[in-house]
């Protein structure tokens, strides 16, 4: 069913109506969102509801819930499989973040597998939020890569789909705007690289090992050196 706007004590806010724009009205209550967009409906009275003049705008289903556009963002910020599967050349990259409280102690873990190595990083960050920590390790890892990776299929998984929401699903983030451009400015070196989700404690090596890696971080309060290994054949 569609919506239209009302007046509800002294606000403007989206009504459910039949076709005819009219509201529909169960069990003595009507149903109403403050704001285009909105998920949450609320029950009210009819009583309270006032025309407002010369609007006449219905407004479907597919707009009220923010439109083709942001559902197919939504999408693609949780996609778990990349458009492409890997081959011998794709570097897969696994991101995680972790914090002792929020804020509180945080720390990152990065695992980068290359074609011909695997890299390990574990780092302190000081005291942070979840989100921070989440962000700054997909930043550490974009940092690992090489001017000449350009060309290369780069599949980077994170189980934050907060991260994922700010970064390529068109969510509109309030804070860490720095630490986002940082990010995106990377991300634009890499014209073939996916940012995908990973389900976190859910038995995947590559992110339990992120896990551990930021985890060990924070709990020590300290960063150990980069680890660099050949790739297992």
């Amino acid at each position: 069913m569609p919506w239209k706007k009302y007046e509800f004590k002294g606000q403007t806010v989206y009504v459910r109506v039949l076709a005819t724009g009219k509201p529909i009205v169960h069990r003595g209550r009507v149903e109403l969102r403050y704001k285009l967009g909105a998920r949450k409906s609320y029950k009210a009275a009819p009583d309270n509801l006032v025309e407002i003049e010369g609007d006449t705008e219905i407004i479907d289903d597919m707009e009220m819930s923010g439109g083709p556009t942001q559902a197919a963002a939504a999408t693609a910020a949780l996609k778990e499989e990349p458009s492409v599967p890997p081959d011998a050349e794709t570097i897969v990259i696994y991101t995680d973040g972790a914090c002792s409280g929020n804020p509180g102690p945080a720390g990152i873990g990065v695992l980068v597998e290359r074609p011909d190595q695997t890299i390990e990083i574990s780092e302190f960050l000081g005291s942070g939020t979840n989100n921070i920590a989440e962000l700054s390790a997909i930043l550490r890892a974009l940092q690992t890569l090489l001017p000449e990776d350009r060309d290369r299929a780069i599949h980077l998984y994170t189980d934050s789909g907060w991260s994922l929401g700010v970064l390529v699903g068109g969510w509109k983030a309030k804070a860490n705007l720095e630490l986002l451009d940082q990010i995106k400015l990377e991300l634009e070196k890499y014209p073939r690289i996916e940012l995908l989700k990973v389900r976190g404690h859910a038995g995947h090596a590559g992110n339990e090992e992120a896990d551990r890696l930021a985890t060990q971080a924070t709990r020590r309060e300290a960063s150990a050196e980069p680890k660099l290994r050949p790739k297992r054949r």
